[in-house]
Formats: structure tokens, sequence, C-alpha cells
């Protein structure tokens, strides 16, 4: 989402660099493309390729989209980047594609997963049960702590009692925990919003295996540390873990799909949605086809995260050796905001749901 959308002109009529080409047009022309110009102000990236079509004032479209790809980059110039901040292409248009198009995207997934979590395209994944020959973990270490992301060092370890086994501290590929964050994130004090459909021939038979969360990056003690909440759209259930606990906590906002509904067998697609809002509250929703209700979890208050919370980053998650069924992930959209139609049905309710403990 390309904010603004009906924006203010970012620079007047009277400082505008096409001023000193106008001035040497004919007044009528001149005229003419003061209006184009002030009219293009005020256009978004749809209606500003409209008008470019329609064959407007090349100058002035020119300059319009400049002005706009200056109130985009401004807008993404405080955001966290997970890696490093991409270069852009010197074309505006190509370069506010490639925004929204980053916006959205992964940030990183190792080459090494691929025979289990592969990236079809910048927005969307493909998760395969773990093939047998490769390992399966034996014990918990290797999820002590939460998620091990992509871009980021994914050995696990020496398993405790296991250090004469042959294969013991061998990489984990992927990890029993893989987490795969977008590119873009938000800091303390901004909302931020995705929404993701998981598709499959039974969704059913996901399970667990598929998890939207936000990563909570604090920082303490001069180091970084990272809190996780996660949703699993196909049971219902949210998890957090904790920086170093093999402990964690889990509860049940909302019905198993595969107990909820009798059709559930055969379900193909379920939309699932996160908002995590300016004061650091977590929502969770889903919806079952394209016509389905919005279920919402409830309010996760603030209180679960560190107070040292600096940067959060939406995050897929994927536990691979819980999956059953071929599937596909894509990121529908991503932005501060949730779309008009679910923001319209989600009630003001608090998380309700008891919590337990989760051991990783």
């Amino acid at each position: 989402q390309l904010k603004p959308s009906r924006r203010e002109p970012k620079v007047g009529l009277s400082d505008h660099p096409l001023r000193s080409t106008l001035a040497m047009t004919e007044p009528h022309e001149v005229l003419q493309s003061q209006i184009v110009l002030g009219v293009c102000c005020f256009l978004d990236p749809c209606d500003l390729g409209s008008v470019e079509a329609a064959g407007w004032d090349r100058q002035c479209v020119v300059a319009s989209w400049l002005s706009l790809r200056t109130a985009v980059e401004e807008d993404f110039a405080g955001k966290p980047w997970w890696k490093d901040r991409p270069t852009l292409p010197e074309d505006s248009k190509e370069a506010l594609r490639e925004l929204k198009l980053l916006s959205r995207s992964f940030a990183s997934i190792p080459v090494g997963w691929a025979a289990c979590i592969r990236r079809l395209s910048a927005t969307d994944i493909e998760i395969h049960p773990r093939p047998p020959t490769l390992s399966r973990p034996q014990s918990t270490s290797s999820t002590r702590g939460g998620a091990h992301h992509g871009g980021t060092e994914d050995y696990v370890g020496l398993d405790q009692g296991d250090q004469q086994r042959p294969e013991a501290g061998r990489r984990l590929v992927p990890p029993r925990l893989a987490g795969v964050p977008l590119s873009l994130g938000s800091l303390r004090g901004e909302a931020m919003s995705i929404g993701v459909r998981l598709t499959s021939q039974r969704v059913s038979r996901v399970g667990e295996a598929f998890l939207l969360g936000a990563e909570f990056v604090a920082v303490e003690g001069g180091m970084g540390v990272f809190t996780g909440v996660y949703f699993a759209p196909v049971s219902g259930r949210v998890f957090v873990s904790f920086p170093g606990a093999p402990e964690g906590l889990v509860s049940q906002p909302m019905p198993s799909l595969e107990v909820s509904s009798a059709a559930a067998t055969d379900l193909e697609e379920v939309e699932a949605f996160m908002l995590v809002s300016a004061s650091g509250c977590v929502s969770f929703g889903r919806r079952c086809g394209a016509d389905g209700p919005v279920e919402w979890s409830g309010e996760l208050p603030h209180e679960f995260f560190s107070a040292y919370v600096e940067e959060r980053y939406a995050s897929l998650t994927f536990q691979i050796d819980q999956l059953d069924e071929v599937a596909q992930v894509s990121v529908a959209w991503f932005g501060s905001e949730l779309p008009a139609d679910l923001a319209r049905t989600m009630p003001p309710s608090t998380f309700e749901a008891i919590w337990g403990t989760h051991e990783w």
C-alpha cells in the first residue's frame, strides 16, 4: 500500500522544476501545463498512469512521477529493513513499482531450505514435507529462543546426550521452526498489518506447519533479542516464544478448522490476517474462502512484549515436520492499516483465551 494516495503536492507551482520550461512557452500553453501539473500533483500511482496513457502533457506527468516517488521514499525512509536498504532504479515509475513489491516481499530464504521451503516469487512460498533423506530433530534445542530466520545462522548446535553420535552437530535444514521475515518492518509506535493466503488441496493437512506472526526486536544489554507471537490459521491457536526460553505460551482463541466445519477436510484456501497496533497490541484474523465470515482472536495486550522493543517484523514461520500436504503461502498485502472491508469486521474485543505452557 503506497502512501500518500490523495497527497498534498510536495512542490509548489512557483518553485516546481518545470517553471523555467513553462516560462519559455506560449501563454495559453503555460496555463494548460500549470492546470495539468496542478491536477497531477493530487493523483495516486494508478490515476497518474491513466492520465499518462491518455496523452497528458509529458513533462508534467514525468515531474509528477518524480514528486510521487519523493513522497513515497520519504514515507519509507524512517522504516526498518531486515537487511540493507535496496538500491532503487532511476526511473520513477520503476522505483515506485519496486517499493510496492519490496513492502510485501521476503527478506531472505536460504538456498539450503529449498527441499522444504521454496521461494516461487517475491511474495509466494511453496512448502513441502521434509524428505526422508533429511534428518528430523530429536529434541527441542533447535527452537530454543524462537524461530531461526532466513538470512541468519541456522546452526542448531549439539543436542544434549547426542554429542557422541556421528551426525551430531550438523545443520538441520531447514530448522524445525523456520522463520521467513518480510523485508520491511515497523518502528515502535507505528501500526503494521499483513494479509496472507494459504492454499492446498486439503488445508486441514497443513495443520500447524504454517504460522503467521510477528517478531518483536528489543535491544537489551546492547544486544538484539526476539520475542515472537504466531498464529496457526488452521488450528486456531496462538503461540508466544520468549528469548532463550525452551518453553512459551499457547492459547486457543478460535476453534480448529478441522472440527469447526464439516467441509473443512475439503477446504482449499484460508486467508489469515494480523494487525499490530501503534501501541503494540496484536490481533489475528482468518477467513475461509473468499466469501466466508471473518473471525478475530481479540487484542493481545502489549504487556506480553519487552518494554524495550524497537522494531517489529511480520514473519511467515514454518514447522515443516508437522506438514502432511504441499501448500503455498502468498502475501496478499502489507501496510499500516487493515483494508476497509476487514477493518469493519474487527470487533473492539480483548484477548480472552486461556494461556497454557507450550514446549517448543
